[in-house]
């Protein structure tokens, strides 16, 4: 089986670790499930046969919400609808190599040495390296009569303005720098209060229109039609960010004045974290039991939008066999992601009791949101029989993987060194 079941209802699963590395480009039927519902939502099976989308019965409607038509044209008093024929027919296919990752990813491992986080307690496969194809969300856009963020710089230098979120910021016209993109998926979301709404996330507009962010309108993944599971007829691509802005089965699109209050980025996708010692830690998880108490705490916090550098031990895995030793050295692998378009080409990988080794890699792109594959040679240390592995990453900017990410009640964006505990080497 190349799938872990973590949840059978709605279905979550999460490849084999080990499989997972196989390739640098993950398999389609490798891409982890991420359902918050059990069933699809009606419109997705109407308009999907076969496994693939149906380009003639799926649309996206393009709207604005309170804002100066000086920079969304006729937007805000008349909506813009296309359907998915249109897409691929009136915008080029754009295509990019991106890192779609839960924000649950390594949640299991936040409990080692804290209370147990809510939440699916994935490992450390909730990721996928995947070619994702589609219209490039800035050109439809453009051509839907949002004006330009970034029009005031000089063509040529387009190519040169980081993605990150503060240069994204900073780069753009100050009239963008207040707006956010809703994006509105088919599927209805239940809230704490049993209201029902759509599933929907934003990102800030200067992010949707940045000339190197890459953020496509996905109706392909590794040169395939979409599959309905992984948000076909239309998905979006957000790189760098959390996975529950890539928005799937998608239906609307809103430039508005105010970011999403949908249920999931009200109710769900915040860092709830007390002050970081273990008694806390606990007496905070029992205290969030109570509802006025848990509403408080998510009403002063911001939903996550982007992910920050990490990278995991694939193999060996936690609790694995005892690892075979060749000429004196073991063989660990695993995968490593970058920060704000700035890939990940260092990596660390260390025995206890070794100073560790860099691995090689390869000249990359200027921006590149896909993870790097890694993979090591230790030569074993002769004192003992039993190690754990260590390995963090540095991105090509220079910023480093937290040692630790601070626990926090659901679990989201561990980014802590991966550490892989009770290794077994025999010695020869």
């Amino acid at each position: 089986m190349s799938q872990v079941v973590r949840q059978e209802s709605p279905l979550n699963t999460e490849p084999l670790s080990g499989k997972l590395t196989d390739a640098y480009i993950t398999p389609n039927e490798l891409v982890f499930n991420r359902n918050h519902e059990s069933a699809l939502p009606s419109s997705v099976e109407d308009a999907t046969s076969n496994g693939s989308a149906s380009a003639g019965n799926w649309t996206v409607t393009v709207s604005a919400d309170g804002t100066d038509d000086k920079y969304t044209g006729s937007l805000r008093g008349s909506r813009r609808v296309l359907s998915l024929e249109q897409l691929q027919s009136q915008f080029a296919l754009s295509e990019v190599v991106a890192t779609l990752e839960c924000a649950g990813n390594r949640r299991s491992e936040l409990a080692d040495s804290h209370p147990e986080p809510e939440g699916i307690q994935w490992g450390n496969a909730v990721i996928a390296n995947v070619i994702w194809g589609g219209a490039s969300l800035r050109s439809m856009l453009l051509a839907a009569g949002v004006a330009d963020p970034f029009a005031h710089h000089a063509s040529e230098q387009l190519s040169t303005l980081e993605p990150s979120e503060e240069s994204s910021s900073t780069q753009a016209a100050e009239w963008a720098k207040s707006l956010h993109l809703h994006l509105l998926s088919a599927q209805k979301s239940k809230s704490n209060d049993a209201e029902q709404a759509q599933f929907a996330a934003s990102i800030p507009l200067t992010t949707a229109m940045h000339p190197n962010q890459s953020c496509l309108l996905a109706y392909e993944y590794n040169h395939q039609p979409l599959t309905p599971r992984h948000g076909a007829p239309l998905r979006a691509v957000v790189p760098g960010h959390v996975g529950a802005r890539w928005v799937k089965w998608l239906t609307a699109l809103k430039v508005s004045t105010s970011p999403s209050d949908s249920p999931p980025m009200r109710e769900d996708y915040k860092l709830l974290t007390p002050r970081n010692t273990q008694e806390r830690e606990k007496e905070y998880s029992d205290k969030a039991k109570d509802g006025d108490f848990r509403s408080r705490e998510l009403d002063k916090k911001q939903p996550i939008q982007r992910l920050e550098a990490s990278c995991a031990i694939t193999q060996p895995a936690h609790d694995a066999e005892p690892l075979d030793q060749v000429d004196g050295k073991v063989a660990v692998k695993g995968y490593a992601v970058g920060q704000d378009g700035s890939p990940a080409t260092n990596v660390c990988v260390a025995l206890v009791a070794d100073p560790g080794n860099d691995t090689d890699t390869e000249d990359l792109l200027r921006w590149s949101w896909a993870w790097t594959l890694w993979h090591v040679q230790l030569p074993v240390p002769s004192a003992s029989t039993s190690y754990a592995v260590i390995a963090r990453c540095t991105t090509a900017a220079g910023v480093e993987q937290p040692k630790i990410s601070p626990w926090n009640l659901r679990g989201f964006c561990n980014r802590s060194w991966s550490v892989v505990r009770h290794v077994s080497i025999p010695l020869t």
